[in-house]
């Protein structure tokens, strides 16, 4: 870090989603000031279903972030621990395994798994992103603006202009505000993309809802609701996941399916009930859709993929859903989400220059964008195992499923999924913080000696 006598390096980030209130409390830890614009009026959006209930799932890589903020016993009092995936069939009575989490796979990792509301996830960030600083005499500042839509960007100048006229500046600008906020929506103009090129929709669904713990545990479904605490329902063409979710352990459902009507907010109702778009199941699929509450669809799209997450000026950069959409649904995408704050936390860290700042961002999306992508991948092949169609594939893997449980095998994954597995692995021993830091100890640190000019490119002194 610098000298303390230099100025802070003041961010707007636009959207409190968990990518930027995430990227608001590292940045505040880095000692910079961070003003957040959300266009809802209040935390977690307005419709009419309840906002928020969505399961957010934190694997290892997120869970360590948050022990390593001194949230661990806030974040397990709101949450649900996840041992690991039993799988059936969606469409006949068949039990095809459990898969249990390693133990010493998550103490390798430095987190455990673990399963929490959407709103309570944004709510613990939220409190702990204004949460006073202690021990110092200028602390860093996080302020949080509710009902500050952004309805112009000036990348350049590095301003904002709101729906009220009102006018912001700030030496960066981080776009937190998802796949169709304001800030993807300037990059791909930069890029030459028209609205119509931005996505392509690809036949399947996205339906969440949830059940009451005590409703399931009354009509016979508490096997789903215990150990392992997430269970996998598999049929040609669809696809049924469901967790214990939060301190309450109601049970979350994310439904994959062809049948799904139009698209709508998260926060608003379906335009179909969930038992309409189930096509062929087993009673116990059939009971769960009935007993939960209000559902949401959304479509699942294949996104328009950002050549460059940084403007053109090198002063706005996007992260999470904004550089790099998840579908719903996705396992990783919160955890993608924290891990993006944390980086651009960490990286700036090392400076108080405002001049430094399209260089770092540059230096974000060279970092990340690999592994974001990785991951994409792989969600995209998972969902495509669970909904694999009837064939040769999926009857081998069938049976090598029921083989290992009819010997009595504890991990039937093992040895039959074993890429998954490792996948898996190397997924959750990511740290954000450490990668950033490599970033810095390998280039970041030498500055203008490589030759980096104030618009973040290698000069010809490199």
């Amino acid at each position: 870090m610098n000298t303390a006598s230099e100025s802070r390096i003041n961010f707007i980030i636009v959207g409190a989603s968990v990518s930027g209130l995430a990227s608001a409390i590292a940045l505040k830890q880095a000692g910079h000031n961070v003003l957040v614009l959300e266009k809802d009026r209040q935390l977690g959006g307005v419709g009419s279903v309840p906002s928020g209930s969505g399961c957010a799932m934190m694997p290892p890589n997120a869970c360590k972030i948050f022990i390593d903020w001194g949230l661990e016993a806030e974040l397990h009092a709101k949450s649900t621990h996840n041992a690991g995936m039993a799988v059936y069939k969606y469409d006949r009575d068949m039990f095809l395994g459990v898969n249990r989490w390693d133990p010493e796979m998550l103490q390798e990792a430095r987190g455990g798994y673990r399963q929490i509301e959407h709103r309570e996830l944004v709510r613990l960030l939220y409190d702990f992103a204004v949460r006073p600083s202690s021990g110092d005499a200028a602390p860093s500042l996080v302020t949080v603006v509710f009902g500050a839509e952004v309805v112009e960007l000036d990348c350049n100048a590095a301003s904002v202009t709101l729906r009220s006229g009102q006018v912001h500046k700030a030496d960066g600008i981080i776009g937190a505000d998802g796949v169709n906020g304001i800030i993807r929506r300037a990059l791909m103009e930069e890029e030459g993309v028209t609205p119509d090129e931005a996505e392509t929709l690809t036949g399947m669904s996205v339906y969440n809802a949830s059940i009451p713990k005590a409703v399931a545990y009354e009509n016979g479904l508490g096997f789903v609701c215990d150990f392992p605490h997430q269970t996998c329902w598999t049929i040609s063409g669809r696809g049924l996941r469901t967790f214990t979710l939060g301190k309450n352990e109601d049970l979350a459902l994310v439904l994959w399916t062809p049948d799904g009507a139009g698209d709508t907010p998260w926060t608003s109702a379906a335009q179909k009930k969930l038992t309409d778009v189930l096509g062929p199941h087993i009673d116990h699929v059939h009971k769960m859709a009935a007993l939960a509450g209000t559902a949401t669809c959304i479509q699942i799209k294949e996104h328009y993929e950002l050549e460059s997450w940084i403007s053109e000026s090198g002063r706005v950069l996007a992260i999470g859903d904004a550089a790099h959409p998840f579908a719903p649904g996705s396992m990783h995408a919160y955890s993608c989400s924290l891990e993006d704050g944390v980086f651009v936390g960490t990286l700036f860290s090392h400076t108080r220059s405002a001049s430094r700042v399209p260089q770092f961002f540059r230096a974000f999306q060279e970092h990340r964008e690999t592994r974001c992508s990785r991951i994409q991948v792989g969600e995209k092949d998972l969902r495509e195992l669970l909904c694999l169609p009837e064939g040769p594939a999926r009857e081998a893997i069938e049976t090598a499923l029921l083989a290992s449980v009819n010997a009595g095998q504890e991990n039937t994954f093992e040895g039959n999924l074993e890429s998954l597995l490792d996948d898996f692995r190397e997924v959750f021993s990511y740290d954000a913080s450490d990668d950033a830091q490599e970033w810095w100890m390998s280039w970041g640190r030498y500055g203008n000696a490589l030759g980096v000019t104030n618009g973040g490119e290698r000069g010809s002194g490199f």
